[in-house]
């Protein structure tokens, strides 16, 4: 961040009168609640870009900032009395007295270094002895400066002094980027420099997480299907036990006929109704007992293999069903921290599927899986319920519950045809085509796969994409 902007900060923060609690951090940010305050404040330590501001943001999944426990326990009950700035960097002093145990008075500054590739906090004593500090560094590391426990601060060495211009106020954001002179904006420079971060820095990281979190999700999606045409390819040749068994048998009946070195051999099948001539390959190297043990292994092992297949395919399938319900949460999570949701290999029997309670006549729901979808649109969705589709696209099936047989509104309609295609294979797209019915003209065929219907009676409506969280807020005013 500019000087011009922490200098200004830091003057309209000069004068505190706030007691120190406890220090917290959440990666690269760290915050200092004080007694009896709702705002804390919040030092922000990105490489892109370091500043500090008052916040009252209090989402993150904060944790006690270890690594500055020492600064902590001196800092215990002291009152913040002054902020002020370096005239030569971009170093921040937060100055604080307390009153020790023999009744003497302490002073202590914290000083928050925003300087970048260099952000550091530390506190000293009233000697200006560094008590702790969060990064350590050697001559070692730097030979001009060295910051540890027990040496004396020393400010790095600047040939130049920052101008401190002053900002033309009111200022707004356009991106990381602070515009003065603006007719409608901020009076004060702490409230941009929180917008900054919630609304740009922290937003791009959690849009970021977010996209690897659900890269992984896919990927692991990916491997268990193949792991599934693999298996059904398996499947498909343990179907042939049968044809192992008759083949051992014929080999069996047809002992005196085999000889050691025969490549294949012409045996009359007698399994068939016609009773036609077959030949059964065989290997030369193997005794005439060994080669119809050797087809007889090959049943038991189809006979064996096939449950077990099926066992491991029904699970991938489990697996599968779990990891798009994960997907799903992904997308639909305003804040991703970096904690998986869900794991494929907890898998519970629960329906999970979305629901948004409009009011008592109406209320949404989006199945996450073919499941799901099979569930809400076969099972739980009455005649006169809406249900919502993408035409020629794969997605999810939406259901709007019409508890008191109403006529569909349009303003619903819009947002539950977006709902769908938000939820589908042209979720990147726009004027996506989106079919809407009645349950009472939507059909599963007998023996189809789940999430399989056909429909009739459909009409088509054509919509950009709205996610879940963006369809809560426009439900608020619908009416």
């Amino acid at each position: 961040m500019k000087y011009n902007y922490l200098a200004t900060w830091a003057e309209e923060n000069s004068v505190q009168k706030l007691v120190f609690k406890k220090l917290e951090r959440y990666e690269d940010q760290y915050r200092m609640i004080f007694r009896k305050q709702r705002d804390f404040l919040q030092v922000n330590l990105a490489s892109e870009d370091s500043f500090c501001f008052f916040s009252e943001e209090h989402f993150l999944p904060w944790r006690e900032a270890n690594d500055l426990g020492v600064t902590a326990t001196h800092l215990g009950s002291a009152r913040l009395i002054e902020i002020n700035i370096s005239k030569q960097d971009r170093i921040i002093h937060l100055n604080f007295e307390k009153i020790d145990i023999y009744n003497q008075k302490q002073t202590y500054t914290l000083i928050i270094e925003l300087i970048p590739r260099y952000q550091n906090i530390i506190l000293i004593d009233e000697n200006r002895v560094i008590i702790d500090c969060k990064k350590k560094i050697s001559f070692a590391e730097n030979r001009h400066r060295q910051i540890l426990p027990g040496v004396e601060y020393c400010a790095p060495d600047v040939e130049y002094e920052n101008a401190h211009d002053p900002v033309k106020f009111p200022l707004k954001r356009d991106g990381k980027k602070i515009i003065e002179s603006v007719e409608l904006g901020f009076e004060k420079i702490n409230p941009i420099f929180s917008e900054i971060y919630y609304q740009e820095i922290f937003h791009q990281r959690n849009e970021r997480k977010r996209a690897n979190a659900i890269k992984i999700v896919d990927k692991q999606i990916k491997k268990r299907n193949r792991k599934v045409e693999k298996m059904e390819v398996e499947l498909s040749a343990a179907e042939m036990e049968e044809e192992w068994k008759q083949k051992a048998e014929l080999l069996k009946g047809n002992y005196t006929l085999l000889k050691t070195g025969m490549e294949k051999i012409e045996v009359v099948d007698y399994y068939q109704e016609d009773f036609p001539e077959i030949e059964i390959p065989i290997l030369a190297k193997l005794s005439p007992q060994k080669n119809i043990d050797r087809y007889f292994k090959k049943y038991r092992k189809a006979r064996d293999g096939k449950k077990i297949i099926k066992q491991q395919i029904d699970k991938c399938f489990l697996e599968v069903d779990q990891l798009q319900k994960e997907r799903f949460d992904l997308e639909e999570q305003e804040f991703f921290f970096g904690e998986k949701s869900v794991s494929a290999s907890k898998q519970s029997g629960k329906r999970n599927y979305k629901k948004i309670l409009i009011d008592e006549e109406w209320e949404i729901f989006i199945g996450r899986t073919s499941t799901e979808n099979d569930f809400l649109t076969t099972r739980m969705a009455k005649s006169d319920d809406w249900w919502f589709h993408t035409r020629i696209f794969r997605g999810t099936h939406v259901i709007l519950r019409n508890y008191k047989k109403q006529d569909l509104p349009e303003a619903l309609k819009q947002i539950c045809c977006r709902i769908a295609s938000y939820y589908s294979k042209a979720k990147k797209s726009t004027n996506v085509p989106v079919d809407y019915t009645q349950i009472r003209h939507v059909r599963k065929p007998r023996g189809s796969a789940p999430g399989y219907v056909v429909y009739k009676n459909q009409k088509t409506l054509y919509v950009d994409p709205l996610s879940m969280r963006d369809a809560i807020k426009e439900l608020k005013n619908w009416r």
